[in-house]
C-alpha cells in the first residue's frame, strides 16, 4: 500500500493557526480597558467637583490666586541655576503658585485636557433678573412728613382767615394729649398769610415738647414747661416722704427733663389750712420738705444737681378756692418747672 505522505503537514498546519508573533499583543486589551476606566473616574471626578464648586477650574479662578513667596528658586525648580542669575539675592515671588501640599488647578486643566472641562449649568432666566434687581436698588423716596393737627383756644375768632400776626400772639407747644378749651384749626384758615406755611413749621421745630403722663398735668409756662402732680399721688396726709408710687411718677419726669438744659425748680405748694406738728410746725416747712425730697428722686435719677431748686411756696399762690375740699385738694401740689431758653 501507498501511504500519504501528505497527512503531517496538514495536522501542523491545523495547530497553528495562531503566529507567535502575536504571543506579546495580548495584554493591551486589559491596558486599554483600565485607561478607559481611569479617565471616566477623572472625569465623574471634575463633574462632581463642578457641581459642588462651580467656576474652580476656570481662568480667572487661575489668575485671581495670590502670589506664593518661594525663598530658593533653584529649589523650586530642582537645577542650579547661573551664577549671574545666583547673585540675584531676595526673594521670588511666582504668579499662580499653590502652598505645599496643594495641587495647582492648571496642572488638573493640563492634565485632564484631552477630556474637557464640564460645562456650567446655566442660570435660569427669573434667577438673573433677581440678581440683577438686588445689585442696586434706589432708595424709595420718604413720604412727606405730616404736620401736627393746629389747635387754638376757643376765645381765638376762626371766621376770618388766620394773619401771620396772630401767631406773634399765642405760645406754640406740643402735645400728644390736646388740652380742653380748643378748637381746631382748619387748612383754609392758614392761607391769610403769605408767609405763613413757612413760619408755622419753624416755629414748630422749636417748640417745647409736653409729655402725656399718667397723673401729670403738663402746661406751657412762660419759664418753660410745667409738670403738675397733686399731692395726694405722691405723698401721705401731712408727710414729707414719697411713697412708692410716688417715686416711680418722679422718675417718670426725667426723660422730659433730659429733653432741656435749663435749670428744673421743684416748687412745693399747700392749701390754707393750718398744720403745727413737731415735725413740720408750718406749711413753709412741709411744703420745702417735699419739695427737697422730689429733688432727691431726681439727683438720684442722674439730673444734674447743678440744675435742681427746692423752692417751698406754703399757700401763697392757690390755683381753686381753699374755702371748697375740691379747690384745697386741687392746690396741694407739687410743680417742677423746667426752664426752656
Amino acid at each position: 500500500m501507498l501511504e500519504d505522505h501528505h497527512a503531517g503537514p496538514k495536522h501542523d498546519s491545523l495547530l497553528q493557526v495562531r503566529s507567535e508573533d502575536d504571543s506579546d499583543s495580548a495584554w493591551l486589551v486589559s491596558y486599554i480597558d483600565i485607561m478607559t476606566l481611569l479617565v471616566a473616574l477623572f472625569v465623574i471626578i471634575i463633574v462632581a467637583a463642578e457641581a459642588a464648586n462651580p467656576g474652580w477650574l476656570t481662568h480667572e479662578a487661575m489668575s485671581e490666586a495670590p502670589p506664593v513667596l518661594v525663598e530658593d528658586a533653584s529649589a523650586t525648580l530642582g537645577v542650579p541655576l547661573p551664577d549671574a542669575f545666583a547673585e540675584q539675592a531676595g526673594p521670588v515671588y511666582v504668579a499662580g503658585a499653590t502652598e505645599p501640599g496643594e495641587l495647582a488647578a492648571w496642572a488638573i486643566s493640563a492634565a485632564l485636557g484631552v477630556a474637557g472641562l464640564p460645562d456650567r449649568a446655566p442660570v435660569p432666566p427669573p434667577l438673573l433678573a433677581r440678581a440683577k434687581a438686588s445689585v442696586q436698588e434706589p432708595d424709595a423716596e420718604l413720604p412727606a412728613m405730616a404736620l401736627p393737627k393746629l389747635l387754638l383756644a376757643d376765645s381765638a375768632d376762626l371766621t376770618a382767615p388766620l394773619a401771620d400776626y396772630m401767631l406773634a400772639d399765642y405760645m406754640i407747644v406740643l402735645t400728644d394729649r390736646p388740652p380742653v378749651n380748643v378748637q381746631t384749626v382748619e387748612p383754609e384758615a392758614l392761607q391769610g398769610g403769605p408767609t405763613l406755611a413757612e413760619t408755622l413749621p419753624e416755629r414748630q421745630e422749636s417748640a417745647p415738647y409736653l409729655p402725656d403722663l399718667d397723673g401729670v398735668e403738663a402746661s406751657r409756662v412762660s419759664e418753660g414747661i410745667n409738670l403738675r402732680v397733686q399731692n395726694q399721688l405722691l405723698f401721705e396726709s401731712a408727710e414729707a416722704g414719697l411713697s412708692d408710687a410716688g417715686e416711680a411718677l418722679v422718675a417718670s419726669l426725667v426723660e422730659t427733663i433730659e429733653r432741656y438744659d435749663g435749670d428744673v425748680s421743684v416748687e412745693g405748694h399747700s392749701d390754707s389750712r393750718s398744720i403745727d406738728t413737731e415735725e413740720y410746725p408750718s406749711n413753709w416747712a412741709l411744703s420745702s420738705a417735699r419739695a427737697i425730697a422730689i429733688v432727691q428722686v431726681l439727683e438720684d435719677a442722674g439730673v444734674t444737681t447743678g440744675r435742681l431748686r427746692a423752692v417751698g411756696l406754703a399757700a401763697t399762690r392757690p390755683l381753686a378756692d381753699n374755702d371748697t375740699l375740691e379747690g384745697r385738694a386741687r392746690n396741694r401740689r407739687v410743680e417742677v418747672v423746667i426752664h426752656v431758653e
